[in-house]
């Protein structure tokens, strides 16, 4: 099955503040967004959300065509689906209903449309597990808020082909995000991991008196945080390195710096 046919209409699938986010996000690149959730007050609070981030979304810069009258709404998820050209979930973090809710998206999906999961949490392979078209199904996490930062975290399960990763990892590019394809599902992904490291550090040397919580984030915020937005060429060095001496273990020891 081939996924490269062109995206014009986005189903969000879940308008909690994940789901809202990526619907504005969607509508800023010029997309018809069909949204979708069973929840009292959903399209008011999604509404809401979209204007209240429009501001910011039109300093980014829109794309041509972006507008929110593009948006609409429904309480039927078969009927938002239908005609979806790619489907952005936003569920509950629950295995049981995960599981469940992808075999109805996938039911009700035209099979040449991918699903991608925002799930954190969750791996592919779970959330497939029941669906008839399981190779379409993928997981693009991205980092809250979607319409803000660019990050989005690409990973397939078993059973998902390998065009519909790169054909997830081509859309999200396409519309200015910064995708990163994971070569293994585990929980958490990439992201959360590499701040649960840093939060484990920063409670460790707080519970040990050696600073208190105010000046911990200082020394986060003013000094290797404003370095890690350009921080690309100074870890490509440190993994080169490694990668020339044959051995990472030296790095290994250097991030798991002993307390």
């Amino acid at each position: 099955m081939s996924y490269t046919k062109p995206v014009r209409r986005i189903a969000i699938v879940g308008t909690g503040v994940i789901g809202a986010s990526w619907a504005a996000q969607y509508l800023a690149r010029g997309f018809d967004v069909v949204a979708t959730d069973p929840a009292p007050n959903a399209e008011a609070n999604l509404r809401k959300y979209i204007d209240d981030a429009w501001e910011d979304l039109t300093t980014i810069g829109l794309s041509s065509g972006a507008s929110r009258d593009r948006l609409t709404f429904t309480t039927n998820m078969k009927e938002a689906l239908s005609n979806a050209d790619f489907v952005q979930e936003n569920g509950p973090e629950r295995p049981d209903f995960k599981i469940k809710l992808f075999a109805d998206m996938d039911d009700a999906t035209p099979v040449d449309s991918l699903i991608a999961s925002s799930s954190s949490g969750i791996t592919p392979s779970v959330m497939q597990s029941k669906c008839k078209h399981p190779e379409r199904v993928v997981i693009g996490h991205p980092f809250n808020p979607p319409h803000i930062i660019p990050l989005v975290e690409v990973v397939g399960g078993t059973k998902t082909s390998p065009d519909a990763i790169q054909q997830a990892l081509a859309f999200y590019a396409s519309i200015g995000k910064k995708p990163v394809y994971l070569k293994k599902e585990l929980p958490g992904h990439v992201g959360n991991r590499l701040q649960a490291a840093l939060y484990r550090e920063v409670m460790y040397l707080i519970q040990q008196n050696v600073l208190s919580v105010e000046d911990a984030d200082v020394a986060v915020s003013y000094g290797p945080g404003l370095r890690w937005g350009s921080w690309d060429p100074a870890c490509s060095g440190i993994l080169a390195v490694a990668q020339a001496a044959s051995s990472t273990s030296w790095i290994i020891s250097w991030i798991h710096w002993p307390p």
